[in-house]
This record gives structure tokens, sequence and C-alpha cells, in this order.
């Protein structure tokens, strides 16, 4: 018997089912499953009458379980499923760290074989190399309930360690969250030395630190969501890197809030100016012309195409290698700086919450604690002082 429930995620409907086979012969336990993202309900339907047959003919979970021995087989077939369930960006970012971090240290493990022992191993190997290392346990587990649920294996090891606190002794050096933003000044610095180095990484820093954008949103404007005369930016979409077809699409923003409309300053809107007739020029070389409203701000210059967003990345650390004096943040550090700018102006939670596209102010206040801590110390400050007048 299966129960398909509908759900929304994120502002989508989704479908989502779980499913009682019958009873193991060999076991003699229950065997229920679940699955969920389907779009529509007949994708959910056809799966449903599949691992009914499957189950029927006896082949439930084994034609799978043959082909996965290793902890990085399993990671690709539950990643599989799960890059249909979430943002393409999601997806990819869930990819990157399992290749960085987590395939390293266990992707050629046999997944019968790994103890607790081993599990624990790896956690502490992450939480002293990691202030947030929990975000990787993620990875571990997620593959391997998927294999418990799959009857390939009878418990996640991984539910079985004691997770450590994390060390600020590391081996490795990285960029702390509640540090990663520029003050007025160290802005101002950084601007100034990318102008003079390249202007189209000038623009685009300048554009993520003045409006607060996605570096993915920033990516997927093109020229006709800029309004030179309302002085504003329409915000629809963002570029999203799917690491299975290995290719960049645009695809809508991360939640419905970020679909926004947000206000720029008369300079940043002269930069862009400036940087229109440049990219026309430049592209004109390549025989591309660019004087349409469908132009992307940002594009690779041979071929026209939008970026994935993990080129900011890349432009950041080419400015970093030429100006290595200057205090490095991420290319998400630029969002946080403006959102530190705008409390430390004056703005209230309601405004940067709008402004950043956040679901909700909770969302803003969890993010930004830091910066609306000194906020709450500066009110009772004023009124110390308005007291005491």
């Amino acid at each position: 018997m299966a129960q398909i429930i509908k759900y929304t995620k994120k502002g989508e409907s989704l479908y989502r089912f779980k499913l009682y086979l019958g009873i193991d012969p060999v076991t003699g336990k229950r065997v229920e499953t679940s699955r969920r993202g389907f779009k529509r309900k007949k994708d959910a339907e056809r799966v449903i009458r599949q691992l009914q047959l499957d189950f029927a003919n006896g082949n439930y979970g084994k034609a799978k379980d043959t082909n996965v021995k290793t902890f990085d087989d399993l990671f690709n077939l539950w990643f599989e499923s799960y890059e249909n369930t979430v943002k393409p960006n999601t997806a990819e970012t869930k990819k990157i760290r399992y290749e960085r971090v987590v395939k390293p240290l266990i992707g050629n493990a046999n997944i019968k074989k790994i103890t607790p022992a081993l599990a624990q191993q790896i956690v502490n190997k992450l939480a002293a190399k990691y202030k947030s290392y929990r975000q990787y346990l993620v990875i571990l587990n997620s593959p391997l309930n998927y294999a418990v649920k799959l009857s390939m294996l009878d418990v996640n090891v991984f539910k079985l360690v004691i997770f450590p606190k994390a060390t600020d002794k590391r081996k490795y050096k990285h960029i702390e969250s509640d540090n990663n933003f520029y003050s007025k000044d160290e802005l101002i610095t950084f601007l100034e030395n990318v102008k003079g180095y390249n202007f189209k990484y000038y623009t685009f820093f300048r554009l993520l630190a003045y409006s607060g954008m996605r570096s993915g949103e920033c990516l997927a404007l093109q020229w006709k969501d800029i309004d030179f005369n309302e002085q504003t930016i329409t915000i629809t979409k963002t570029t999203a890197y799917n690491p299975g077809k290995k290719e960049t699409t645009i695809n809508t923003p991360k939640t419905k809030k970020s679909k926004r409309v947000i206000s720029i300053d008369n300079v940043t809107l002269s930069v862009l100016k400036k940087w229109r007739l440049q990219q026309q020029k430049k592209l004109l070389k390549f025989g591309f012309n660019t004087n349409n409203s469908q132009q992307f701000l940002f594009t690779n210059p041979e071929t026209n195409q939008y970026y994935p967003s993990h080129v900011a990345t890349s432009w950041l650390g080419t400015v970093y290698r030429n100006f290595p004096d200057m205090k490095k943040i991420t290319a998400h550090g630029f969002r946080h700086t403006h959102a530190s700018l705008l409390f430390e102006s004056g703005a209230n939670i309601k405004e940067v919450q709008e402004r950043l596209g956040h679901s909700t102010s909770k969302m803003t206040l969890d993010i930004y604690t830091h910066v609306t801590q000194n906020r709450k110390q500066e009110t009772s400050l004023k009124f110390a002082n308005f007291m005491q007048n």
C-alpha cells in the first residue's frame, strides 16, 4: 500500500510517498521505503509500480547493491536521486564538498567494512580541521541512510560516533564565517585596488558589495534587468552549475523572496554604463553584437556565454594573488559586507531582509548575529545617554 502526499518545498509543489512492500522472506522484517521530490504525481506512481514489481520478483535492492561496493559508489547512487530534489546550485555545493573534503577520507572504503572506529576517526579529523565540520557529516550520513533504506546496510555507523568540539587549533587557515566581511574602509581599499587592476572584476565585486546579491544572481543579470531611469535592478534568476551534466544553466532564485527589485546608487549605475561600453567593444572584436537588452552583464569574451557561479571565487583568487596584503574574504562575503554596512548605516532588520531576499527576518537575524548584537549594545547606550541628559 502506498500513500502519495503533496507537499511544498521553497514554494514548489512536489510529491512524496511511503510504501509498504511486504515481508522480507530472509529476515522476516517488514520492508518499507519512501521517496520524495517528484514534480508530478504520475512520476511517483511510476516509481511505486517499479518498486512493487522488483519486490515481487525478488530483485528489490539487489541490482543496485551489486554495483555498490565503495562509499564513492554509494555517494554517486544517492546523488542521482538527491540532485533531482534540490536546486542545482545546492546540489553543486554538496558535490564540491564531497569531492574536496569527504572523498579523500572515505571514498575508497568498502561500505560493509566501515566500522564505528573508522567513522570516529573521520569525524575527529574533520572537527580538527573545520570549525563548521558538521556540514560534512550531512554528506556522510545521507548516503549511508539511503543504503540502510535499500537494505544494503543494517546501520549507519556515523550515528554511533561522539561529536567532538571543533578546535580553533587547525592545521589550515580558513576564513571564519563571523569575520567574512569587510569594514567600510576595507571595502574602499579593495575596490580602489581592483579598479586599477581589472575593470570587469571591479564592476562585478562593486555590484555585489553595493547590492547584496548572491554571486549567481549577479552573473545571471541581463541588461534588461537594469533600469537606469528608475535606478533599480530586478533579480529573477541565478546561474546554477550541474556537476552531473557538467553544465551551467539559468535557474530560478533560491527562494520566492529571492525574486526582488532593489534600488542601486548613481555611482554604481555609472560604473555599469562604463562597463557596458567596454563589454561591447571587447565582444565586438570576437564578432558579437551585444547592443541588445538580452545580453548578459558578464560573459566569456570568446563565446559570449554566461559564466558558472564558481567563477567569482576564481576571480577573487586572482585579485588576492596580486594584492596579497589585503584581508581575504569569500565571494559570498561581499553579501555579508553589504548587510553589515546596511546595519551600520541604520537600516532595520526588515529593510535588510527584503534587500537580501531572505524568506524571514529570523533568517537575517540568525546569519548576522554578530552585527545585530552590536546594534543591541548601541541601543542600550542610546537609552542610557537619553536618561542621563
